[in-house]
């Protein structure tokens, strides 16, 4: 039950940060909460979302446990991206089920100072782009009780990075159904928000700039739009496209194209990759409304620069067959 993990963890988490992490059974049993008491209660089909939880990283213990949720088009981690999680205050007197953002990434960029306000402007983005959380949370600021959180950025990085979400008050009983409910409901907003477009503010803009060029486009609809959103995104992401290019290699599917074999060295990427771009093959009307992708190895393609454009030339995108036989005229 979510009621009572979030019992065990705030009734020893403070206790227990006194001794090493390290080995700690408390340590583990954390880790696993994610994953063994969130992903259960989980009603619509989401088996390719990641469910993570953390008490610290040895040999330090958090200042703030977390239990989070990633679907991994987005983020497979709580460095960078936005997803759903579960933080703790300092205190252990509240848990704040939130919308948030990862911040690592951004204060390694902007430094705290300028994580801070980024953060604060993109939770407003996110707040203005699914505008329906408030039928189900609300926006407050979130108190993790930093004061006594020592020297780290990361609780008060969290604190500017919570878009929504809803307040839990560990000193009385939680209702169970509630939880659940909560879970759910805000799993959906997630969703929601990666359909349109997530905080990418260009993830469409590219599109729509490309529509002189594209045929069948002139009364396209904003679901139509989204729906090549979320199209994108299942090919920009970074874990999907590396899996795809492990598994299917770096030659155009097309053209027979290679770009290492052409170019040589000035090809390969800082960690010595080779270069060729993901195509995600299923057709954009297929796709579902509102809700995100499951990854599968099969659903993709790899194509040179040039054929992946072509692809792109009309709404629904051409297919590696249509594709090659073009090349044959």
């Amino acid at each position: 039950m979510i009621s009572g993990a979030f019992k065990e963890i705030s009734s020893k988490f403070v206790d227990e940060k006194n001794g090493p992490i390290a080995s700690n059974p408390f340590a583990d049993y954390v880790r696993k909460v994610s994953e063994q008491i969130l992903k259960p209660v989980v009603k619509k089909k989401r088996e390719h979302f990641i469910y993570k939880s953390s008490p610290g990283r040895p040999p330090n213990w958090a200042s703030v446990p977390w239990l989070g949720v990633y679907d991994p088009n987005v983020t497979t981690s709580s460095q960078r991206g936005y997803y759903l999680v579960y933080l703790f205050s300092v205190d252990m007197k509240r848990v704040y089920l939130s919308l948030n953002q990862g911040m690592t990434d951004i204060e390694k960029e902007l430094g705290t100072k300028g994580a801070a306000q980024e953060l604060l402007r993109r939770a407003e983005f996110i707040r203005d782009r699914v505008s329906l959380y408030k039928k189900f949370f609300k926006y407050e600021p979130i108190d993790l009780a930093i004061d006594l959180a020592g020297s780290t950025s990361r609780p008060m990085l969290y604190e500017k990075g919570h878009a929504f979400g809803k307040e839990y008050d560990l000193t009385k009983n939680l209702n169970e159904n509630e939880l659940v409910d909560d879970l759910n409901n805000m799993l959906d907003l997630y969703s929601t928000l990666i359909f349109r477009g997530g905080l990418d503010g260009d993830l469409l803009d590219e599109y729509v700039s490309d529509k002189n060029d594209e045929e069948d486009n002139k009364n396209e609809s904003l679901t139509e739009t989204r729906r090549i959103g979320l199209h994108r995104l299942s090919e920009r992401s970074s874990t999907n496209s590396r899996k795809v290019k492990k598994k299917l290699g770096y030659t155009c599917q097309v053209c027979d194209f290679n770009f290492k074999n052409i170019y040589g060295d000035i090809s390969l990427n800082k960690k010595k990759e080779e270069f060729i771009e993901a195509h995600h093959k299923i057709p954009i009307h297929t796709l579902p409304e509102n809700e995100t992708l499951e990854f599968k190895i099969e659903d993709f393609a790899v194509l040179c620069s040039n054929c992946h454009r072509m692809a792109h030339k009309r709404k629904e995108p051409y297919t590696i067959e249509e594709l090659k036989e073009f090349i044959k005229k």
